[in-house]
């Protein structure tokens, strides 16, 4: 189960379809995990999640080069996430419906 808030934002991927998101340093005292939500805007490509959360920051990639991407990462409840369960389950990177 999910926290009910979460963050979100827009951002640019570079020439080479890169971005990375920065985060509230407030953000590494969520350590049950994340769920991730992607959507390009104006734009006909998806994108990823290529590096999780560390370090107050995650990274993401399209398929194509200057796409505006909208983002929201909303903190897994650590008394649902259970050791050994996969935090990134859900609808997150990689999961179609997530991604535009």
């Amino acid at each position: 189960m999910r926290e009910g808030w979460s963050y979100c934002g827009e951002v640019w991927t570079d020439a080479r379809g890169h971005a990375v998101v920065v985060l509230p340093s407030f953000a590494r005292a969520h350590r049950a995990g994340f769920q991730y939500e992607l959507a390009p805007i104006d734009a006909e490509c998806t994108a990823t999640v290529v590096e999780e959360i560390e370090a107050d920051r995650f990274a993401v990639a399209t398929d194509e080069p200057h796409v505006k991407v909208a983002w929201r990462v909303t903190p897994l409840r650590a008394d649902d996430n259970p050791a050994g369960s996969d935090p990134t389950s859900g609808s997150q990177a990689g999961d179609e419906e997530s991604q535009r």
